[in-house]
């Protein structure tokens, strides 16, 4: 089986010391992630391109092991459209990363959505629905659903399984073009249990977000849901290999 990690952020500029070695102990063969900068709510394009810039470094650094999303602020425009399709086509980034700048599913976001669309490439979305604390213009099911209903044609992950996840599954359940990832701290193995009985294992995809959790717990948390053999194979690496096989190159 190859396992792949298919939700990670860079530290500064580049991975944490102890990524690669860690996958290699629990067996990720790829790290699939996305630079967001300094964590500015709000970043300039000259920001975003930096990040998308270490991103790409860190690929090229290693190759057949680490893969990238290309972040986008939709607030930008032409010219973050532009940096996207130069991602995708010319640093073969696998898919887009949409943080906290805009709601996924305002009119801004429209462009980027139909342009994924045109090379099939997921659109990764940090979702989370917080009892306290909620970023401005950080995404729900909701939002999520919404977009989805517009875009049936859009292959799109709810990052963090909504970080409600209860709620979040009824929401998004009847939109299966919504697939989930298990990054996250607050979520545990019966989480993941809940998301593949409500939207079908197909749907489910392992993330852990590192550096900011744990790789193994996250992994942990999977292996715990009760999952048989084949329905492991597919969480931990096959539903995301089968979405990435998908895009134009």
């Amino acid at each position: 089986m190859k396992m792949i990690d298919a939700h990670i952020h860079l530290s500064g500029s580049d991975l944490h010391p102890n990524t690669l070695a860690e996958g290699e102990r629990l067996g990720i063969r790829l790290f699939i992630g996305s630079s967001l900068g300094n964590f500015q709510l709000q970043p300039s394009i000259e920001e975003v391109v930096k990040a998308n810039d270490d991103m790409v470094s860190v690929m090229k650094r290693n190759l057949n092991r680490v893969s990238g999303y290309c972040y986008v602020n939709p607030r930008h425009g032409e010219q973050a459209v532009s940096d996207f399709r130069h991602r995708i086509e010319r640093d073969a980034m696998v898919g887009m990363k949409l943080w906290v700048a805009t709601y996924c599913n305002d009119p801004l976001v429209f462009p980027f959505v139909e342009q994924a669309i045109a090379y099939r490439v997921p659109i990764l979305i940090h979702t989370w629905r917080k009892t306290v604390s909620q970023l401005p213009y950080e995404s729900t099911a909701v939002h999520v659903a919404d977009l989805a209903a517009r875009y049936p044609e859009a292959t799109i992950i709810m990052a963090h399984m909504g970080g409600q996840v209860e709620s979040a599954m009824n929401t998004i359940a009847s939109y299966t073009n919504i697939r989930v990832d298990t990054s996250g701290t607050p979520v545990g193995a019966a989480e993941v249990a809940i998301a593949i009985e409500r939207l079908g294992v197909d749907r489910v995809i392992f993330g852990s977000d590192l550096p900011i959790a744990c790789l193994a717990s996250n992994m942990g948390k999977v292996i715990g849901a009760g999952l048989s053999p084949e329905q492991l194979e597919l969480v931990m690496g096959g539903n995301i290999e089968r979405i990435l096989a998908e895009g134009i190159r």
